[in-house]
């Protein structure tokens, strides 16, 4: 029996995508009786880069009292979205400048972390820092579910794809998604590779090893090429795939996390969810 969700960890905003990551909690909270915790944090719309007060700005009273106001619009508007499922939720606030260490401290508490896509060049103010996601689904340890602006509130994870290459980070992003993957109407598992995805030593496939956890999975097996982002995007287009889920690789460089070529490109498509995994 797969282990089910009882805690989960989500990140909201000021952006309007919040509300969708909160609706999207929500259900997925019902469906699995667990309980969220709702950590508010997000740039400062003055530009100010965070919501805890500096030593220049703890002198400005005007400038504090917008933030304070800020905050209270934003918060308040997320506990109207949240309606009568508001006894599922513990709602806690940190500072912007504090948000990845945070979060992620916080994650080690939590069975699934929901957060949105990472920021653009162009994002509007009010959302979290810069290299914030890539730094969760690097340093978290945990299964993350990244949602873009634009997803549905409609029930998630009915059509799943599973990127699958056998690496730990794939089998990780697939044990974290089993509460997902046995309650879905149909699961398709792509891999590209010249060698059978299965056990070197057993031969145990991958889809095997799902049907042992009661999942019915159709294998797509593709040759290994160049544009395996973009095929696995448009597979998942064809299949009418809600959620996908991959493992991702990453590694630091100088004041900034990089994601693998594969995971990087379907974050920055922020076409459809991710569930990822390193």
């Amino acid at each position: 029996m797969h282990a089910p969700w009882c805690s989960i960890l989500l990140h909201v905003d000021a952006t309007p995508a919040s509300v969708t990551r909160l609706q999207v909690a929500l259900d997925i909270a019902e469906r699995h009786d667990a309980r969220i915790t709702a950590l508010f944090a997000g740039v400062s719309p003055q530009g100010e880069g965070s919501f805890t007060y500096s030593a220049a700005a703890a002198l400005d009273d005007l400038e504090g009292s917008r933030r304070s106001e800020w905050r209270h619009v934003a918060i308040s508007r997320l506990r109207r979205a949240a309606g009568d499922d508001r006894s599922r939720i513990a709602w806690s606030e940190i500072g912007a400048d504090e948000l990845v260490r945070g979060f992620i401290a916080e994650s080690a508490y939590a069975d699934l972390l929901i957060v949105g896509t990472p920021a653009s060049a162009d994002a509007e103010a009010g959302g979290p820092p810069s290299a914030f996601v890539e730094s969760v689904v690097l340093e978290s340890g945990r299964p993350v579910l990244v949602l873009p602006d634009a997803a549905s509130c409609a029930q998630l994870g009915r059509r799943i794809l599973v990127a699958w290459n056998g690496s730990p980070q794939a089998a990780r992003a697939v044990t974290g998604a089993l509460p997902l993957l046995v309650a879905a109407e149909s699961v398709h598992v792509a891999s590209w590779s010249h060698l059978p995805p299965s056990a070197p030593c057993s031969g145990l496939a991958i889809d095997g090893f799902l049907a042992r956890h009661g999942i019915a999975a159709e294998l797509l097996l593709r040759a290994p090429g160049a544009r395996i982002g973009d095929e696995l995007g448009e597979m998942a287009q064809r299949l009418g795939a809600d959620l996908v889920v991959m493992g991702c690789y990453g590694h630091s460089r100088a004041r900034e996390r990089v994601l693998g070529g594969v995971s990087r490109s379907m974050l920055q498509a922020r076409r459809m969810p991710l569930l990822l995994a390193h």
